[in-house]
């Protein structure tokens, strides 16, 4: 029996409380025109607050230069019109309806959006509170014009904004509030790529036809993960660059010198091939794009000093195994033999001299473009 008088109680309550949900709704919501703005005055101005919460960073597209952000955002803003005395319904405190019903700021627009939608025109939840404050609720998916530069790849850093403003900002009296803005990273999930920096929030003006408008910039600084690039593509190239010294380090007479040379020069080429995938997309070229191709060339100078070793070095053979068979010939074929050898013995240069000079030069050049590297980019 007690069960049966707690159930009817809650029943009962129920009823009222929709009741005085249904009472509110005609006495506030049915009566608002959601075509007029609450402005009662020419001279009076609506302040808007506008939360963004960044959800995720989807994708940056340096060739296109934009970028794509999932997100939050809420827009409030008082109307005198939607107030109501708790107590008179029950101590309702706040009510959910849509944008169909009540005034929201259509003109308010995300200027930067490269896509159709720029405007919160849809409809979208509404909640308000007693003393007649509405928030509008909305998410999407922003893919917005963002300025890449890329030379600083894979350390590069970038600045990207989503850039709101009123449409109407001229003529109609809803102000967007910097101090009521918020940039919320409350909910972000990291990207696999990128590092979410830090955000900020700043006004900005603009003067077109003697008029000033006025927009609220959500800054977002993001900076590229380089571990997959070093580990992936910067430690093997740093790899097969010190290679190509190696290959002076190999003995002529191995005869393996040629071969090794062309071998890693053919790797070098193969493996930048696979890679240009991965590279950003630009206008502007990166500065680990100029070191990639200044390593390819390198490595190609090294298969040409390397051919210029081994000739000098089986000239001064044939020259030396031409004077010993000839030392006992006549004065005729012992000039001949001398004029033959005669840069080997003009310059003193041999063949594991040249060797020698030739790695020290590809060491201080491989040295030059790796420092080069990284001071230009970290």
């Amino acid at each position: 029996m007690v069960n049966v008088l707690i159930i009817i109680v809650f029943l009962v309550g129920d009823v009222c409380f929709a009741t005085n949900r249904t009472k509110l709704f005609q006495d506030i919501i049915d009566k608002h025109d959601a075509r007029v703005a609450p402005f009662d005055t020419a001279s009076e101005t609506i302040p808007l607050s506008l939360t963004v919460f960044l959800m995720s960073i989807r994708e940056v597209r340096e060739k296109d230069q934009t970028i794509s952000l999932c997100c939050w955002i809420h827009m409030g803003w008082q109307d005198k019109r939607l107030f109501w005395i708790p107590s008179s319904y029950g101590g309702i405190n706040s009510v959910v309806t849509t944008s169909k019903y009540v005034w929201t700021p259509t003109s308010v627009c995300l200027y930067n959006e490269i896509n159709e939608d720029k405007c919160f025109t849809d409809e979208r939840p509404v909640s308000i509170l007693p003393i007649g404050w509405a928030t509008y609720v909305t998410s999407r998916e922003s893919v917005t014009q963002c300025p890449i530069d890329i030379s600083m790849y894979p350390f590069d850093k970038h600045t990207c904004t989503l850039r709101f403003g009123n449409l109407f900002d001229s003529m109609d009296f809803l102000k967007l509030n910097l101090d009521l803005s918020l940039f919320s990273t409350q909910y972000f999930v990291q990207n696999e790529e990128w590092d979410l920096i830090t955000t900020n929030v700043r006004e900005a003006f603009y003067v077109s036809h003697n008029i000033t408008l006025r927009q609220v910039h959500f800054e977002v600084i993001i900076k590229r993960r380089p571990g997959y690039v070093q580990l992936s593509v910067f430690l093997p190239v740093v790899v097969l660059s010190f290679l190509n010294i190696f290959c002076f380090v190999l003995p002529i007479e191995s005869g393996e010198k040629m071969g090794t040379s062309m071998a890693i020069f053919l790797t070098f080429a193969v493996f930048l091939t696979i890679i240009n995938d991965s590279m950003p997309k630009s206008d502007k070229t990166p500065y680990f794009t100029v070191f990639l191709v200044t390593q390819l060339l390198i490595s190609g100078l090294t298969v040409i000093l390397e051919s210029i070793v081994l000739y000098v070095h089986f000239k001064e053979q044939e020259n030396l195994t031409e004077k010993l068979f000839l030392r006992d010939s006549t004065a005729t074929n012992n000039t001949r033999s001398k004029l033959k050898c005669g840069m080997c013995k003009r310059f003193k240069v041999s063949g594991k001299a040249l060797e020698n000079v030739f790695m020290i030069s590809i060491l201080v050049i491989h040295l030059i473009s790796l420092i080069s590297l990284l001071a230009l980019t970290l």
